[in-house]
């Protein structure tokens, strides 16, 4: 906004100074102008404000916020102004840092904005957990992505330009990223989009050549008898049958897989706090795991089966509320997945008439309707210890609700690496990011300090020499090659790397000065100037890390680094 209102009046501000005015660009009187210009141009939008927002206001001078105050409220009836302080410590630093007449002016109120944390977890549920975006995360980019942001900075714009540099590099780096024709968004619900796209037969071979590909077909013609000869000879049939087939399963997993996630936040509200882990967790644990080889799955499920029949009930009704809401999730398309709605609902109406179990399970009435608890009984369900009144049919009944949850979440949450094609729509590029965006200094210094030639682009120093034949290093290891012509910390640099933990400083200047003196080229320097080179090397290489001074010996130094 602001940019805009000093390129529309950057002319008008050059006329002044050439009239010899004292306007400035940062006039309010100019900007009012500006204000009712744009006002006028777009009456549709009378009502809105203009919004000022001082995002550090522990770190602006209280004097220069106050006055700034003072002044813009003299314009207030004709700039509708919304000024907003971002405050990192708490609300009475306002009337601490401002007087009395300027806190009159404002109309304050007070809002609190979500912690980064939170922030992350709402994008990672919309982002990846409801499944109708394009592009999700495999483990290993997710775990880079979280990584980066939970042990760095807590960085929500960092967070967001490896999402954007993700999307670039699925786009722009993956041939098969043109597949994302076939999905489109239709009621915020994702779904296949079944017409024809053009796809060349390298397009088609490359998908053949997948791992999740060839599962698939192999699955299929053990199950359904899909004829595989066709399939991978006739790249007609695969694409209007085949490839289609694939797209609907993706769908069906990533819709399936939000359903599991929501069931499983819904157990966790009945679990103990210690066991209750955020969305971004949840997501990693889905990603990186199969469902039996998931710790947390395990215990949520245990956590299951020990709830008796007043926590079920409220629990089962909020899953199968859940299963009726999500109309996304084609259950024909998961793997034995067409019998878990009807399997939750009759599990959840044994549960309200558990005599109907007891009819079934009772041939006689002469057997008792319930039987002695043994400490299995017990420790499988702790509330027997208190409830003497639980009869045999409700717990088969509960016993019932817990299977029907169990075999729910292993179809939802099972690992993304059974589904078909999910090595193009499940970015896995995670040392791609890692080197764009985990900077490495130590690492960025050792290899110029070590290679210099290639960052100073100097010939001289790429060609070896001939050293005479008593010299310790050797001229075919470019490494470890000690040349008069390299940089005075480069020499310095690579004489240190055959040191120990501790540097005797003068043997250290012997060294470099028997490397100086050696190249022929230019006159030999005297040795002030090159005792004041040395000095200049040891303290850069001081500042950047490398040496620090040690009380023991004051005529030595410290190696800190090693490596490379």
């Amino acid at each position: 906004m602001f940019a805009s209102f000093y390129s529309e009046h950057d002319d008008a501000t050059k006329q002044n100074s050439f009239n010899g005015s004292k306007s400035v660009p940062y006039d309010l009187n100019l900007l009012r102008l500006w204000w009712e210009d744009a006002v006028a141009r777009d009456t549709a939008n009378a009502s809105r404000k203009m919004v000022v927002i001082l995002q550090d206001f522990e770190g602006f001078q209280p004097i220069v916020v106050d006055d700034f105050i003072r002044i813009v409220a003299g314009y207030c009836n004709v700039i509708p102004l919304v000024l907003v302080l971002g405050l990192a410590t708490s609300y009475e630093c306002i009337h601490q840092s401002l007087t009395k007449a300027s806190i009159s002016m404002l109309n304050i109120e007070r809002f609190n904005l979500q912690r980064s944390k939170q922030c992350i977890d709402t994008a990672i549920h919309d982002l990846f957990v409801r499944g109708n975006n394009l592009l999700s995360f495999g483990a290993e980019a997710y775990k880079s992505l979280l990584d980066q942001f939970l042990l760095y900075n807590f960085s929500i714009a960092g967070f967001i330009k490896k999402l954007k540099y993700a999307a670039m590099d699925f786009f722009y780096a993956q041939p098969l990223s043109i597949l994302a024709q076939m999905l489109s968004t239709e009621d915020g619900v994702l779904t296949v989009n079944e017409r024809s796209i053009k796809l060349n037969p390298d397009h088609i071979e490359l998908i053949r050549m997948q791992k999740s590909v060839q599962r698939f077909l192999e699955q299929k013609a053990d199950k359904t008898g899909l004829d595989l000869r066709k399939a991978l000879c006739s790249d007609e049939y695969f694409q209007n049958i085949v490839l289609l087939e694939m797209m609907r399963q993706l769908v069906a997993y990533r819709h399936g897989y939000n359903l599991g996630i929501a069931a499983v936040l819904e157990i966790q509200k009945y679990a103990p706090e210690s066991l209750q882990k955020p969305i971004r967790t949840l997501h990693y644990y889905g990603l990186g795991q199969q469902f039996q080889d998931c710790t947390h799955w395990k215990t949520l499920l245990a956590v299951v089966r020990r709830m008796k029949t007043s926590e079920m009930e409220p629990l089962l009704k909020a899953i199968c509320g859940l299963v009726d809401s999500s109309a996304g999730v084609n259950w024909k398309q998961l793997e034995d997945g067409e019998n878990i709605p009807d399997m939750l609902h009759s599990a959840a109406q044994l549960l309200d008439n558990p005599d109907n179990i007891a009819k079934v399970t009772t041939p006689t009435s002469a057997e008792p309707s319930k039987r002695v608890r043994t400490r299995t009984d017990m420790e499988e369900r702790p509330f027997l210890l208190f409830d003497s009144n639980t009869s045999d049919a409700q717990l088969q009944a509960l016993e019932r609700c817990c299977e029907a949850i169990e075999t729910m979440l292993k179809l939802c949450l099972r690992s993304y690496h059974d589904v078909p094609l999910n090595e193009v729509f499940y970015y896995r590029h995670s040392f791609l990011l890692d080197a764009t965006f985990s900077a490495q200094p130590r690492a960025a210094v050792q290899t110029a300090l070590g290679r210099s030639h290639y960052y100073i682009n100097c010939n001289c120093c790429s060609e070896a020499p001939q050293v005479p034949s008593g010299d310790v290093h050797d001229s075919d290891d470019e490494d470890h090659r000690v040349l008069p012509t390299m940089h005075d910390t480069s020499i310095a640099y690579r004489l240190h790397q055959e040191c120990g933990r501790l540097i005797n400083l003068y043997d250290w200047h012997s060294a470099f000065s028997s490397v100086i003196e050696r190249d022929s080229s230019r006159v030999p320097p005297s040795q002030a100037e090159i005792q004041a080179r040395f000095m200049r090397s040891v303290e850069e290489m001081r500042f950047l890390g490398f040496i620090k001074s040690t009380q023991r010996k004051t005529d030595h130094v410290v190696r800190l680094t090693w490596g490379m």
